[in-house]
């Protein structure tokens, strides 16, 4: 019988597939997909049936479901059984998808703030009109050490999490401007996360105004130097400064190495 003027050759399948014939015959090993025909020559010949049941192996296998599953599933098929692993497979695509998005997200943020970091000019101070902003805030530990930072973090992260926001976006950290212009120990106040404006969970809002614009190059350890002279500024200029001050991380471990090496743009906003 003439076998190829109704199927293909498995070199014809895999092509069209876009696979090499070994992943048939491991398949055929396995039994999840097998030649509908094996000719007494040896050959051996896929039906144009078999296509649509490859594309659903290979999106389950790209879904990370077993290969062992996938055979299970194939050897007990139904209409039925097939609805329901379906369902199982959306809903697991849905979170990936939401996982792919955040990341995107995340990419798209580092990258623009990276881009206008390199725009700066480090000695630069001066006013920046600033729209508002909704955040999310959380209390900061007093400092003591380095630790101190990281379980303020911490906590943070956590509590974005169990409120299902979305934590790609950049953790920034606040102080109380009467504390800075009282000279007081050096603390933070809040860490905050920028979310969507619409967002119900937002606990704090960033007005909009004209903001004292400073930045930082030097890293961590020497930050209150930048705050020095911002004061100094704002004393020589008549400004006076309300609100909190906001620390943004502009360059941080993913393009510089160690906080020595970060730079952070610190904004307050003044009265008129």
């Amino acid at each position: 019988m003439n076998y190829s003027l109704t199927h293909l050759s498995s070199g014809q399948f895999a092509k069209l597939m876009g696979i090499s014939k070994d992943t048939l015959f491991h398949y055929d090993r396995l039994g999840i997909l097998s030649p509908e025909i094996k000719a007494d020559n040896g050959y051996r010949y896929y039906s144009m049936n078999q296509m649509d049941v490859f594309k659903v192996i290979t999106i389950l296998k790209e879904l990370d479901m077993p290969l062992k599953e996938i055979k299970d599933y194939l050897d007990q098929r139904s209409p039925e059984k097939l609805i329901t692993l379906l369902e199982d497979e959306e809903a697991l695509l849905e979170v990936k998808i939401n996982k792919l998005i955040k990341m995107k997200k995340l990419i798209s943020e580092k990258k623009e703030i990276t881009a206008s970091a390199l725009k700066i000019n480090p000695a630069f101070i001066g006013l920046e009109d600033m729209s508002a902003e909704a955040l999310v805030i959380t209390a900061a530990d007093p400092y003591t050490n380095d630790e101190s930072f990281y379980e303020s973090m911490l906590k943070h992260d956590k509590y974005l999490e169990s409120h299902h926001l979305d934590t790609s976006h950049t953790v920034g950290w606040m102080r109380d401007t009467k504390a800075v212009l009282a000279n007081e120990a050096f603390n933070y106040d809040y860490l905050y996360t920028r979310i969507s404006s619409d967002s119900t969970h937002a606990n704090f809002k960033k007005e909009n105004g004209t903001y004292l614009i400073a930045y930082h190059t030097d890293g961590y350890s020497s930050v209150e130097t930048t705050y020095d002279r911002m004061l100094q500024h704002s004393e020589r200029e008549g400004l006076n400064l309300i609100g909190y001050f906001y620390e943004d991380v502009l360059l941080d471990d993913l393009s510089v190495r160690g906080y020595e090496q970060y730079t952070i743009k610190i904004s307050v906003r003044i009265s008129k």
